[in-house]
């Protein structure tokens, strides 16, 4: 596979042709960079119209509008959303950093500069703009993912169940009905959770109650133990009479995930162990199951959205149940760590606090 250097686009806007030409031929040993140049927040302003820098190098004083202006007026225009706008003037004071940033920029030069100082900013702007760019491209693509697939996959799992419901139907095509019921439903499942992972990342306001720890813990391995069948969960819990306030329906979202988790990872006559405890308003979960153990240098990766250790190989899913549990319990002002039991299985050590006032 062929690998390409991005090029990266730079505007530089200055009514002093010895800056532009100074900056310029710095740029000149770094052949990554194509400039393109303004003497005039007008001329810049007429330029951007066509031209979709990643980074804007803004001089202040300028005849006609100033940099602040030209600022501005780049910050309304959504074709130019991702672009990094460095100010580079000759005024020092606070003052008219601030007034830079309260103008949008996102970081201001002071005149002489050092070469290589600029040369690192536009090297850190430029991979920012492209992150953020990407970042932008995958919302996207997912708000398009979920949408789309929503109307296809009902039908599928409907079409399935009617299918199996065909007492014609030969028991070898019922299996094969069967199989493509499963994979419907856990297309489903993975679309719905990356979904939630990005709704709950991109900040979430928790609704605030007060609760039962034990209950809500309770109900939780009720619903495993359902789901499990013929083969429950064995679960040894010592957790005494717990309240605290919380968004419960996002933390009984993040156990529910720590624990089928567990669930998964326990062998058959395996059991879960879980202990809870209050000091003040922290509160302290553990859960641990007797299943096989993570890759010890794998184990701070285990709440990475859609990590997996081998995609080519893999059968226990994206880990983005972990991932959404480590940001709810994250946005209740804890930790979360996962750590590898001596006689094998894991660990989950889960630290919260009480949102009361």
């Amino acid at each position: 596979m062929r690998l390409m250097k991005k090029i990266i686009k730079v505007l530089i806007v200055d009514d002093e042709f010895q800056n532009v030409r100074m900056m310029k031929e710095l740029l000149t040993f770094h052949p990554q960079y194509e400039c393109r140049e303004a003497d005039s927040g007008e001329e810049a302003l007429k330029i951007l119209e066509s031209y979709f820098p990643e980074i804007i190098l803004l001089d202040v004083m300028m005849p006609g509008i100033d940099g602040y202006e030209v600022c501005r007026r780049i910050r309304c225009q959504y074709q130019h959303k991702f672009v990094k706008i460095i100010m580079v003037s000759g005024m020092s004071m606070i003052s008219d950093r601030l007034k830079g940033y309260d103008a949008g920029a996102d970081d201001y030069l002071t005149k002489p500069y050092v070469e290589d100082e600029l040369v690192a900013k536009l090297e850190v702007y430029s991979k920012l703009s492209r992150i953020e760019e990407v970042d932008n491209l995958k919302t996207i693509a997912l708000n398009i993912l979920s949408h789309e697939t929503k109307t296809p996959l009902n039908g599928i799992l409907l079409g399935s169940e009617l299918l199996r419901d065909m007492d014609a139907l030969p028991e070898k095509a019922k299996l094969y009905v069967d199989l493509v019921r499963e994979s419907g439903l856990k297309i489903q499942e993975l679309v719905e959770k990356i979904g939630r992972y990005y709704f709950i990342k991109d900040g979430i306001e928790k609704i605030l109650s007060i609760n039962s720890l034990p209950v809500v813990i309770e109900k939780i391995i009720k619903t495993l133990s359902d789901v499990n069948g013929e083969d429950p969960i064995a679960v040894n819990f010592d957790c005494n009479q717990i309240q605290f306030t919380a968004d419960w329906d996002l933390l009984e979202e993040a156990l529910f995930y720590l624990l089928d988790y567990s669930r998964k990872n326990t062998p058959n006559k395996g059991v879960i162990t879980i202990s809870c405890r209050k000091n003040h308003k922290n509160i302290y979960i553990q859960i641990s199951d007797q299943g096989s153990c993570v890759e010890p240098s794998l184990t701070n990766r285990v709440f990475d959205g859609l990590f997996t250790p081998d995609l080519l190989h893999h059968k226990k899913g994206t880990g983005l149940g972990l991932a959404i549990a480590k940001e709810v319990i994250e946005e209740h002002g804890g930790r979360i760590s996962c750590v590898n039991r001596e006689d094998c299985g894991t660990v989950f050590e889960i630290s919260l606090k009480d949102q009361i006032d």
